[in-house]
């Protein structure tokens, strides 16, 4: 029997020294960066749709906006984070899923505005998916927080 005791204390202080380095699990983040990675897909569903002719800008515009305002939330909400927790180690990896946040939101504006002002580019679908999977970084940081 204390062999057991010994085996669950060892095995209990890894897993809770986690929580140590990194933040707690945030359901409404995850949630906003699933529902931005669905909007990107759903830009690129509108482009390969209309193929061969091209998509207009308002054909896309509702997604981009959706996906930029999902966004906004989950940084908003990330962005919080290192300030309560101030002065511990997983405030460094609560800044860094921030700034991937923030990083996806700029390659969805600059996207949203390379089409705006130029129509739908003939590696536009490419583009999309290359912006989700930047905007994916995010979201698997924050689910591997589970």
């Amino acid at each position: 029997m204390p062999k057991h005791h010994l085996l669950s204390f060892i095995v209990t202080i890894p897993l809770g020294g986690c929580s140590i380095f990194a933040p707690a699990y945030n359901e409404a983040i995850y949630t906003k960066l699933d529902g931005a990675h669905s909007s990107l897909t759903k830009i690129e569903t509108a482009l390969e749709t209309k193929a061969p002719q091209h998509a207009r800008y308002r054909d896309v515009e509702p997604y981009y906006i959706e996906a930029l305002a999902m966004v906004k939330d989950a940084g908003d909400i990330a962005e919080r984070r290192p300030v309560y927790l101030k002065g511990k180690p997983s405030a460094h990896a609560a800044k860094l899923l921030a700034g991937n946040i923030e990083i996806c939101r700029k390659a969805i504006e600059t996207s949203r505005a390379s089409f705006e002002a130029g129509g739908q580019q003939p590696n536009e679908a490419d583009n999309i998916s290359i912006v989700r999977n930047t905007c994916g970084i995010a979201k698997t940081m924050e689910g591997s927080l589970k």
